[in-house]
């Protein structure tokens, strides 16, 4: 049975008993501080099962996608060499919020194992807490599982959220794989030891406790299953095979890897066993072809490699896998190659794959390209470290080298082991270890994570109260930016209250109203809500659960549940960011009619001032290319092109071309907005109704946010305008200060290069250059070289007699100085030349030395017994040396100086 085949059986299976299929989560957590990536099926609904959100359906089934880069039970160095540990798999899992418990979800389970996969009975144990009488039961009276293949287990059989939250304890599935699989035949011992034999291919958590501190637990009023099995697991029971790499799922990047390589992937266990060089081959590929899905799938849902949080995580995937492609073979590039096929394989289960195609391969080539320079770096770096041990008399490399090599140029500790083994060096690997330790509780502590707060807790559960209680916030704000509105619920932030006096802040919810949320990137809405005795002032508009929250402060009166309100958005904040927001929409596609179609979007920010706009693209736009965006979003605007809004299912929209902006979550029903056959995009934002109103648009900046992402800040409006007639202002003056001819007729057959200001700017800055080098070939003919050098004192030295010239010259520039003492000693053929200039502060000194005597005197070091006497300070080569003092007043004393250490 094929693993798509697998796949699709569990969705279908479970739709057919009352499950809503809901598609996969991202990796990047939405709106979850509190997690890395996603690493269960049940992050996404993690607060419904919290009671902070409730959904329009009581069951669920997904198939997610999941990535563990680290913890205990998926450690990132056992990847490749085990059977079953991977960066990245895929959870298949039913779920249910308050409606089935442990007899449906049992019967669910073992239905859809040996009924819709025909796994023989005898191949399957089941697990469960050693409290959990009631499971056990079903588990024999219901299914027939007899009671010696029920084993129970204590920690292993008991889940929980956190330190507090919904817990319970869970019942496991594992299925035999025979005895090629493991040395233990006792199925409970296996279990218990965690054989490769005996493997979990099922875990059915039963929440039905509430754990509150110091580890009290009470029933929970609707007890919720939450189930999860890898379908990597599954599919290597079904293909009869042991380990997981050896199924479907992995088989397409494995053979690119042959392919490029020129080798055969080899799993028999007794060959491996007794071949270190294949089994080493072997677990390469693997490697190999697990990381390729993990680097894929994050890049594809926003990740990029970087040296903090999320992005440190993936970089350390990334550059294993690369270096263990360099070890398979050092003239080919593998993860490039593996990553694409994995896209071709998976790309129609998970299309954002297919969508962001040329991104995720770019960002992998530029990745490979700068690892491999500091692949080489690392091996001088090794080298020098070695060196430097074998000077002090040690024979061991410490943890922090260790550490160094591994995670700044991806060198394991065995292959840092193997090259110092070869020059007779040891490492210390347990303080290698306390590194790596640090290493981990940087990735998850530098991205910021944190637990939910009380007040975050309270504002979901605020909102989900009302969203049950009254329905969805309607909003009016399209059509209006004012409304008549009734007060419904109060907050003081932390509890709900009745009021809110003058001086107080809080949330309020209104029946209605035209107050934006934030959203998609638009900043929420702002203004004002007045009763005849009460005014209040709206700082923000979030939302949750589809309820508005308006953030206030009480400026005047008192506020109370169940007053009328009449509400007003400040108009020129609304109509400003409007214009940004309309205007970013055609930024984005002039952006892929330019740069091509892998540009997405991977971020934006958009206010009354400007657009921020993040995307995908992995070289700086040039002149040509930002000129080229900007004239395509002003001829838009010139156009005056109407901007429709219209709501539709989402599969219309996609299929009329509508764009899906990157991040953002869409329901079943979806509002497209289009402008002309320019633009056409799913949002919710708020937009002018016709392009014009834009009225002008204007790029500002452009640069790089990470590797593989660029950032452009734009300007519309009224502020486009102002800064368009600043430039013109300043080039006017500009040309009228140049001289150049800046009459009308010019700009309407189009301004030479002689009449523009540009080149006329670079025709006078090298002018003036060489008027400066003129300037100091003056400046340098003014002093009487002949007479300095007819003053030269004489001194003997090893290699014979030689001349001092001892010079007070009035000027400061340096180079002039220098080609001073050059002439000088020139002129004195043998001997050293001391120079001190004339500045405002500090006054250049100079010394050079005439290279045959250059081993009996450096130029350095009197230049620094000169420019200490005279307090300052300096140095340079043997022959060449120059510097700085503050103190001119010590000019006598610095020349007897240099005349006492040359004994003239």
């Amino acid at each position: 049975m094929k693993s798509s085949e697998i796949r699709s059986a569990f969705i279908n299976y479970f739709k057919k008993n009352g499950h809503t299929v809901v598609p996969s989560s991202s990796l990047i957590p939405e709106n979850d501080p509190t997690l890395l990536f996603a690493n269960a099926g049940m992050n996404q609904f993690k607060n419904t099962f919290l009671g902070l959100e409730k959904r329009d359906y009581t069951r669920a089934v997904s198939s997610q996608k999941v990535v563990r880069a680290g913890g205990k039970h998926n450690d990132l160095e056992n990847v490749g060499f085990t059977a079953r540990h991977h960066t990245f798999f895929e959870m298949v899992g039913n779920f249910s919020f308050g409606d089935y418990f442990k007899k449906d979800a049992i019967r669910f389970a073992w239905e859809f194992l040996t009924k819709e996969l025909n796994i023989p009975k005898e191949k399957l144990y089941v697990t469960v807490h050693l409290s959990d009488d009631e499971a056990a039961d079903i588990w024999h009276q219901q299914e027939g599982v007899p009671r010696e293949r029920i084993f129970r287990f204590d920690k292993d059989n008991f889940w929980k959220m956190g330190d507090t939250g919904p817990c319970g304890p869970c019942t496991e599935i594992f299925y035999d794989h025979g005895p090629k699989a493991g040395r233990e035949s006792d199925p409970y011992k296996g279990i218990a030891a965690g054989e490769d034999r005996f493997v979990e291919i099922w875990n059915l958590v039963f929440m039905q406790y509430l754990e509150n501190p110091p580890g009290t637990m009470t029933p929970l009023p609707k007890p919720s299953v939450d189930t999860g099995g890898g379908l990597e697991r599954m599919t290597a029971a079904m293909q009869g095979k042991f380990n997981n790499f050896d199924t479907d799922l992995f088989a397409p990047m494995i053979e690119r890897a042959c392919k490029i390589g020129g080798f055969e992937y080899v799993s028999d266990v007794e060959v491996l066993a007794k071949n270190p060089d294949i089994r080493e081959r072997t677990a390469a590929i693997r490697v190999l072809a697990d990381h390729s899905r993990s680097t894929g799938f994050l890049i594809a849902d926003g990740a990029l490699p970087s040296n903090e949080g999320r992005g440190y995580v993936l970089r350390r995937i990334m550059r294993r896998a690369i270096r263990y492609g360099h070890k398979l073979n050092d003239k080919h590039s593998f993860l490039p190659a593996m990553v694409e096929s994995m896209i071709d394989h998976m790309g129609d289960v998970y299309p954002e794959l297919q969508a962001r195609k040329v991104h995720i391969l770019s960002t992998v080539k530029d990745e490979e390209t700068r690892f491999m320079t500091t692949l080489d770096q690392g091996s001088h770096i090794l080298n020098d470290e070695i060196a430097k041990a074998k000077a002090k008399g040690q024979k061991s490399l410490s943890g922090e080298v260790l550490f160094k090599l591994y995670d700044t140029y991806g060198f394991p500790v065995d292959l840092t082991a193997l090259i110092a083994a070869e020059k007779g060096f040891t490492v210390d690997e347990a303080a290698f270890e306390k590194e790596m330790e640090a290493a981990r509780t940087k990735a998850r502590a530098s991205w910021k994570g944190k637990g939910m707060q009380a007040d975050e807790a309270h504002m979901l559960k605020f909102a989900q109260d009302y969203s049950t209680k009254c329905g969805p916030t309607k909003f009016t704000g399209y059509d209006s930016t004012t409304a008549q509105c009734e007060v419904i619920a109060l907050s003081d932030g932390t509890k709900e209250v009745k009021s809110l006096k003058a001086g107080q802040s809080g949330l309020l919810v209104v029946n209605k109203t035209p107050f934006y949320a934030e959203g998609g990137g638009q900043v929420g809405d702002q203004g004002v809500m007045k009763t005849s005795g009460c005014t209040v002032n709206v700082h923000n508009t979030t939302k949750s659960s589809d309820i508005h929250l308006h953030h206030v402060e009480v400026e005047s009166g008192e506020i109370k549940v169940g007053d009328t309100m009449h509400t007003h958005v400040a108009d020129s904040v609304r109509r400003n960011t409007m214009s940004n927001h309309s205007a970013t929409h055609l930024m984005h596609s002039a952006l892929r009619k330019v740069l091509g179609p892998h540009v997405t979007q991977a971020g934006s920010l958009v206010d009354a001032t400007r657009t921020r706009f993040d995307f995908t693209h992995n070289k700086a736009l040039t002149t040509d290319e930002i000129s080229q965006i900007e004239s395509l979003v002003n001829e838009e605007i010139g156009k005056g092109q109407d901007v429709k809004a219209e709501v539709m299912g989402h599969k219309e929209a996609i299929n009329k071309g509508a764009m899906a902006l990157f991040g953002e979550k869409y329901g079943d029903q979806v509002r497209v907005l289009t402008m002309g056959d320019f633009s056409c995009e799913l949002c919710g934002g708020t937009h002018v109704k016709n392009t014009a109103q834009i009225r002008m648009f204007k790029v500002i900046s452009e640069g790089g946010v990470s590797a593989g992402v660029r950032r452009i800040e734009a300007i519309t409006g009224d502020l486009a305008v102002q800064y368009a007639l600043y430039g013109i202002q300043q080039n006017q003056q500009a040309r009228s200060a140049a001289g150049l001819d800046s009459a009308w007729a010019h700009f309407t057959t189009h301004a030479t290069a002689d009449t523009a200001v540009a080149p006329w700017i670079e025709t006078k800055k090298t002018e003036i250059k060489n008027l400066e080098k003129e300037i100091k070939k003056l400046q340098g003919g003014q002093i009487n070289v002949d007479e300095l050098a007819n003053k030269a004192q004489n001194f003997n030295t090893k290699a014979g007699a030689a001349k001092l010239v001892l010079a007070d010259v009035a000027l400061d520039d340096r180079q002039v100085l220098a080609e001073v003492t050059d002439h000088l000693k020139n002129k004195i053929q043998k001997g050293i030349v001391v120079v001190i200039g004339q500045g405002e502060d500090s006054h250049p000194v100079i010394v050079s030395v005439s290279k045959d005597i250059t081993g009996e005197y450096s130029a350095g070091n009197l230049l620094k017994e000169v420019a200490a006497v005279m307090g300052g300070k300096g140095g340079g080569r043997p022959d060449f040396a120059q510097g700085a003092a503050p103190d001119r007043t010590k000019i006598a004393d610095a020349f007897k100086k240099v005349q006492q250490i040359l004994g003239v």
